[in-house]
């Protein structure tokens, strides 16, 4: 195989800037999670209601994302970066200070306008900077560090709901992000030369983007990955109420369960590396395929009380987020890769149909047990994933990335 060259983005520094920087939005889609039973308590919303918080912050989060993928494009990575962690401040803050669901809901929104100019823009960072290999591998702790904080999130939320209320979760990540914020401020380069930049052109862009959707090294080789989200949001909605409602659990204990996808994560990235490396991504997403086939047939066991239990339903959702971690960095790094010269619309593009897909699965969760009201929240999670499964082996079968 080609040696590739070397890259400030292959230095340690970067790509501890780029996990650091993209903990905001892993942390603050998750900290507040155990909490949600008891906002919906003193605010008086239920629980349909309140997985709409997740759905509402999905659809401005992926609205948006698009618009910081061309302003990064035309004016440069760092700006937009830096704008979004203000924002997401702001939006945190107004969230603390909430006392009924529109104020609420107005801070949810607030935070996913400035969440949405942080993972396309810095994905395109990536894209910039880092060699094929060094891009695998990154968008692949990403996705480790994604699991990580659905573990240590709900903990840290958990403790802060305990000992000082549910608002305490939504000043932790005002104070989270005003430090990496300044620590970016100081150290994150600007990857995106001036004369690489494109003028802002709208008309452009949205041809670019129909030209993105309709072309099979783009949509069909992330429609794995965003089955995979879907699946990801109805998980993030149903998961409080599935394990500590249904299972008994208290908010730490919450967090602490959700160590096995933390190792699903890791162990699939590790295995997806290593297949890619020496046979290709077409390998990956063969093997990846059948494997969502057969945990497509476990969660129809979990959703028939087939599979029954804490732990079955944890071993289900671990061996889901191996293949996870697997099949994601590819997928991700293809899509890019195939319009490197708009690597900003590109990246941009890829996160409003993750976060779109994730705002689906959640949205989902509440409209399945509003018109199935029979039915148990760990039913309709287990119908979505198994939909999701079919779907993501599927376009898995058919997809060729590069």
């Amino acid at each position: 195989m080609k040696k590739e060259r070397v890259t400030v983005g292959d230095t340690l520094l970067f790509g501890g800037l780029v996990l650091l920087i993209g903990s905001i939005i892993r942390i603050g889609a998750s900290i507040y999670l155990p909490a949600m039973p008891i906002i919906g308590e003193n605010l008086h919303i239920d629980k349909t209601m309140m997985s709409y918080t997740l759905t509402v912050y999905f659809i401005v989060f992926a609205s948006f994302i698009l618009v910081a993928g061309t302003l990064s494009d035309a004016y440069g990575r760092r700006p937009v970066l830096l704008t979004g962690m203000l924002v997401f401040c702001i939006g945190s803050a107004l969230c603390a200070l909430s006392r009924n669901f529109t104020l609420l809901i107005a801070g949810r929104m607030l935070q996913a306008l400035g969440a949405s100019m942080i993972p396309g823009t810095l994905m395109a960072m990536i894209r910039d900077a880092c060699s094929d290999s060094r891009i695998v591998s990154l968008v692949g702790w990403l996705s480790v560090l994604g699991g990580l904080f659905l573990v240590a999130s709900p903990m840290i939320g958990g403790v802060l709901t305990h000992f000082m209320g549910w608002t305490a979760n939504f000043w932790f990540l005002v104070m989270f992000g005003a430090i990496v914020l300044v620590v970016s401020l100081f150290y994150i380069p600007e990857t995106h030369l001036f004369e690489k930049r494109t003028p802002l052109n709208f008309k452009r862009t949205l041809r670019l983007i129909l030209v993105m959707l309709t072309s099979s090294q783009f949509l069909l080789v992330m429609l794995p990955v965003i089955a995979f989200f879907t699946l990801q949001g109805a998980f993030l909605a149903a998961a409080p109420y599935i394990i500590m409602s249904g299972y008994g659990l208290g908010p730490v204990e919450f967090g602490a369960s959700n160590g096995i996808i933390v190792a699903g994560l890791f162990i699939g990235r590790w295995i997806g590396a290593k297949i890619y490396q020496q046979y290709g991504g077409i390998t990956v997403y063969r093997y990846c395929g059948y494997a969502t086939l057969g945990v497509a047939f476990l969660f129809l066991l979990t959703g028939a009380g087939k599979l029954s239990g804490l732990w079955s339903f944890l071993f289900v959702v671990g061996v889901f987020a191996a293949i996870f971690g697997a099949i994601s960095p590819v997928g991700m790094k293809s899509s890019i890769t195939a319009f490197r010269e708009n690597s900003g619309i590109a990246a941009a593009l890829q996160g409003a149909t993750l976060l779109g897909a994730s705002a689906i699965g959640s949205a989902l969760v509440g409209v399945v047990m509003r018109y199935f009201s029979n039915m148990t929240i760990l039913g309709a999670f287990s119908s979505i994933a198994v939909f999701s499964c079919i779907i993501s082996a599927f376009a898995a079968f058919k997809s060729e990335p590069v």
